[in-house]
């Protein structure tokens, strides 16, 4: 049973690096016209859903995982910490996206503030998704 679950959770966490690449996907918004804008918006929006849903598998799939390791108690609250500050800037992520959808509708570009918090939400995921890399692969350091 460990075996299917870390399979599933390594499965996961590939899909989840979506989010180390969004910083420089996000990045090319704002040269875009303001249609174009709209439908890669719509395309980082959709790919952010699925990101939050993998997030819960990844949860899921590691509590488990956390309860059949040999991992210390403070390495586990760093590492919950993390994951729920990622989550977090996950569903942060989704709201300047929304405002730069619905005013690409109305033929507007995006307002240089939505850009600006889509590029520093995303930037934060990356890094939360590089430290929690960072800490599975070295479980011990803490």
């Amino acid at each position: 049973m460990v075996e299917f679950v870390l399979f599933l959770h390594v499965l996961g966490s590939l899909a989840v690096g979506f989010y180390l690449l969004l910083p420089f996907v996000a990045m090319r918004l704002s040269g875009l016209d303001p249609h174009a804008q709209v439908g890669f918006a719509k395309g980082i929006f959709g790919l952010n859903r699925i990101g939050q849903w993998l997030l819960i598998v990844q949860f899921l799939t590691g509590g488990y995982l956390i309860s059949k390791a040999g991992v210390s108690v403070p390495w586990m609250i760093v590492v919950i910490v993390l994951f729920v500050a990622l989550g977090a800037m996950s569903g942060m992520i989704a709201g300047p996206l929304k405002r730069i959808i619905a005013n690409g509708g109305e033929g507007k570009a995006a307002a240089a503030k939505d850009a600006s918090k889509l590029s520093t939400f995303s930037g934060v995921a990356s890094l939360l998704v590089l430290v929690l890399l960072i800490l599975m692969y070295y479980s011990d350091i803490i």
